[in-house]
């Protein structure tokens, strides 16, 4: 009776395998152990046709695997994404009069990354690197020392060691600024005398970035209503 059994579904294996099911698919079907399995089919002959159906169950297969881990993926990104616009639009309601918020979320609105999976901003002008730096302090809360800063100048600048004079400008030191980008130039003169780069602002995390576009969406309905 036993043998009888085995014989059966070594068969019903087979006719499976040859319709083009995998082994995960056909142990779905017959409850039997994969080494078994694998005996069975081990020396099993298949067609180019049955070959190439298998092939495309298994892409198939495949596909709807990442298609639905995508589809998890992103309910769960748009999860805490709206957790995240409650959290901005109850700090935006209690700040929305408060003249030093709007105006630096406008300056990142204005000078901030777009595109970015970061908070970046960038700017030559020192006072405006120091209102930018402040207000994150103050409404971001990250402390300056969890900042990170990087010169964008010309070669020809090099000499002058400007990161020095930022670093003290901005009150942060020289081990908080990453590697220098050096810009192409076919100039051999200082065509701006008092010019000492473009300096980048980064505070790293998707979050914050987010922060930061909702607060620009939330400050342009904020005006909106008012007109």
């Amino acid at each position: 009776m036993y043998m009888r059994k085995l014989v059966s579904e070594r068969e019903q294996a087979m006719q499976l395998r040859r319709r083009g099911l995998s082994y995960r698919e056909i142990r779905q079907i017959l409850p039997v152990a994969k080494s078994l399995l694998s005996l069975w089919l081990k020396d099993f002959p298949l067609t180019k046709d049955e070959k190439r159906s298998l092939l495309n169950r298994v892409s198939k297969n495949v596909t709807k695997g990442r298609i639905r881990a995508a589809s998890a993926h992103r309910n769960a990104r748009l999860a805490r994404e709206a957790i995240l616009f409650k959290e901005c639009e109850h700090m935006f309601t209690n700040f929305a009069e408060d003249s030093f918020f709007t105006a630096g979320v406008s300056l990142y609105w204005a000078e901030g990354a777009k595109r970015s999976s970061a908070f970046q901003f960038v700017n030559s002008d020192s006072e405006m690197m120091n209102v930018i730096v402040l207000w994150a302090e103050k409404f971001l809360k990250f402390s300056k020392n969890e900042m990170r800063f990087r010169l964008y100048i010309h070669k020809s600048y090099a000499h002058e060691r400007c990161e020095e004079w930022w670093s003290k400008e901005l009150g942060v030191p020289l081990g908080q600024f990453l590697k220098t980008i050096y810009k192409p130039t076919g100039l051999q003169y200082k065509k701006r005398p008092n010019y000492k780069g473009c300096l980048r602002l980064e505070i790293p995390g998707i979050r914050t970035l987010r922060t930061m576009q909702f607060f620009q969406k939330l400050l342009f309905a904020h005006f909106v209503k008012k007109r």
